[in-house]
């Protein structure tokens, strides 16, 4: 185990080692899962309590010598443990792991191994693109609507979690309270060329607003969703790359989308995608624009197939290639 801020910011947990939680729950340590900007995460099993048995993300904020980091994430846990949607990560527990004179916050989630950066775009059919549409469209409508509302900042494909045909909206670690308070990470957007502002789904909103030209709407999260639908119908990144963070935002030509549906989808990501705030939809309004096109692409797959989404094959067995010893093989 390492422990404090001489340990330079890092955190490991053993296999086995345990996790105490506030609520009184054991979670044990099954597998290191990866490292970000600010936290580690590990597949942990719940050990005692109510959910018992079941795996969870402990997602631990290793981060200590950064204390307005470490407020950001205190801030991410409190908001999802308040609010609870389905298009939304859920939280189930939290804690502090003791350290030497210091503790790490640690937080524990749903489990969702994939996301749809992981999914080839190709595999998923016209009325599952859809279905994760308006999903995320209705996760945005959540948060637009809540008091004051939340920006998510940060919506980029490894960021949205698949689970089965339903997907989540996570990492909330960028998010902001448009409550009219002073603006204070103005200069921590401007310095971070990472988490700050991804570059590949940067809005011309959260440029405007580092650069202190501008204040922030949910609209920035309309554009970046945006971007993501685009990736997901076309397979291709619109934004072009740029070397600083704090440049303009310049769109590739959105590619042909095929089928029947093809021109309506492309209007709408294109409406999503004008430059000017003031001239581009909000999420509740784009959802009600795309459901109908999800329930016509359900009737043409009805008439087509009998069924809209092929069943869900957790994996493939690989045939048995040994000697079968006058057994049957696995075919």
């Amino acid at each position: 185990m390492t422990r404090g801020k001489a340990a330079a910011d890092k955190f490991h947990l053993d296999v086995g080692e345990n996790v105490l939680a506030s609520s009184g729950s054991r979670y044990e340590n099954v597998q290191f899962l990866g490292s970000g900007g600010n936290a580690t995460t590990f597949l942990v099993l719940a050990a005692s309590g109510p959910n018992e048995g079941n795996l969870f993300a402990l997602k631990v904020f290793r981060l200590l010598s950064n204390a307005e980091r470490r407020t950001k994430f205190l801030n991410e846990v409190s908001f999802l443990k308040e609010n609870v949607h389905p298009s939304i990560m859920r939280v189930f527990d939290e804690g502090e792991f003791p350290a030497e004179g210091d503790t790490y916050p640690f937080v524990v989630a749903e489990y969702l191994p994939t996301t749809l950066a992981q999914v080839p775009k190709e595999s998923l059919g016209l009325a599952e693109k859809l279905s994760y549409t308006m999903q995320l469209l209705s996760a945005l409508t959540f948060l637009q609507a809540l008091n004051p509302p939340i920006v998510h900042r940060d919506i980029k494909p490894r960021n949205i979690f698949l689970k089965g045909r339903a997907c989540v909206l996570g990492d909330f670690g960028l998010m902001k309270r448009l409550d009219g308070a002073d603006d204070v990470d103005r200069e921590v957007f401007k310095e971070s060329t990472g988490p700050g502002m991804p570059y590949r789904y940067r809005t011309p909103d959260l440029v405007a607003y580092a650069l202190n030209k501008k204040d922030l709407t949910c609209k920035s999260d309309v554009f970046q969703l945006g971007l993501v639908l685009a990736e997901i119908f076309t397979d291709q990144m619109l934004c072009k790359e740029s070397r600083n963070a704090l440049d303009p935002v310049k769109l590739e030509e959105l590619p042909f989308i095929k089928g029947k549906l093809g021109g309506r989808i492309a209007f709408q990501i294109k409406r999503m995608l004008i430059e000017d705030p003031d001239e581009r939809p909000v999420a509740s309004d784009l959802l009600k624009l795309w459901r109908p096109y999800f329930m016509e692409a359900v009737n043409a797959a009805h008439t087509l197939d009998g069924e809209v989404f092929d069943p869900i094959v957790p994996f493939r067995e690989k045939p048995y290639r040994g000697v079968s010893r006058g057994r049957r093989r696995f075919r």
